[in-house]
């Protein structure tokens, strides 16, 4: 199997811009300490499944030049300062190379798949990108709002569920499998508890590991899992703290009342669904601990 040192050379050498300056914001995301699991997910999944990894491993960067791209516009949007550690690639660039670096990295994938996959490949890789697309505008719109279950859900299965969905379905596909979607389905649920997590460790992190500082979703009037699943318990004094900047009180009496572990909770239901997906396939037990690694990072 390839490794995630591979990985990262292969995204190098396949980014190829012809003006220097693409290739340095994508350099300086990519040595910023991501992990490429999402290629990675893409490659076991086909290893897992008998196809042949060394064919899968274009659309697999092409998967990582989409996650790319989204943390170009995703920092933009936000007016993001810090990512993964480091000032963001916003800051250092500006806000329009980083928007027109995103737009050649989406570019890229695409020729990448065109290139290399199937008009079924192509299909699936776009239904994640309009999803996200779609993701980013729901939680845009939730900003500095109290937000249901549901809403949450949909946020969370568009903006991150969607990405670890086409690995899943493109790994199938590359391996010869007809039941792509229901791959796709399963990476969303992967995703889905990803996310949770994620939304998890914005509560109790160390800043110096999440390359953020903790509570910052919440600064920002982002309403993700952990609040929501103590709101019942709740007065509307202490919801609005939400609404009145008292975001460190708020953030003490979620933990207080169990927000994080309830968040927790709901992660392993959804993981459970994707194992005994996955638990007839060769090579299960590589992505199983690929998964179980990816979902349950502790900071």
């Amino acid at each position: 199997m390839i490794s995630v040192e591979d990985i990262r050379e292969r995204i190098l050498h396949y980014l190829d811009p012809e003006v220097r300056e693409v290739f340095d914001i994508g350099y300086y995301l990519i040595s910023s300490g991501g992990k490429g699991v999402r290629p990675l997910l893409t490659l076991v999944v086909c290893e897992a499944l008998g196809g042949d990894t060394e064919r899968a491993i274009p659309l697999a960067v092409g998967i990582e030049y989409v996650h790319i791209a989204s943390l170009l516009h995703d920092d933009v949007v936000d007016g993001a300062q810090t990512r993964r550690g480091k000032r963001s690639a916003n800051l250092v660039f500006g806000n329009q190379a980083c928007v027109l670096a995103g737009d050649y990295m989406y570019a890229k994938a695409l020729s990448l798949y065109s290139q290399y996959g199937t008009l079924q490949s192509i299909e699936v890789l776009s239904d994640a990108v309009m999803k996200m697309s779609q993701g980013q505008l729901l939680e845009l719109r939730s900003l500095g709002k109290i937000i249901d279950e549901n809403t949450y859900i949909k946020i969370i299965d568009y903006k991150t569920g969607a990405l670890f969905g086409a690995c899943m379905a493109v790994g199938a596909l590359m391996a010869g499998r007809k039941d792509y979607w229901n791959f796709y389905h399963i990476g969303m649920l992967a995703g889905r508890a990803f996310q949770l997590i994620d939304d998890a460790l914005d509560y109790y992190g160390k800043e110096e590991k999440l390359g953020k500082p903790t509570g910052s979703d919440l600064a920002e009037g982002k309403c993700t899992y952990p609040l929501i699943s103590v709101l019942d318990g709740l007065t509307e004094d202490k919801k609005n703290l939400f609404y009145n900047g008292g975001y460190e009180s708020l953030r003490k009496l979620v933990l207080e009342l169990g927000g994080v572990e309830k968040t927790k909770r709901r992660a392993e239901e959804e993981l459970k669904v994707v194992l005994e997906f996955i638990k007839p396939f060769d090579e299960s037990e590589v992505l199983k601990d690929l998964i179980f690694k990816l979902v349950y990072r502790e900071y």
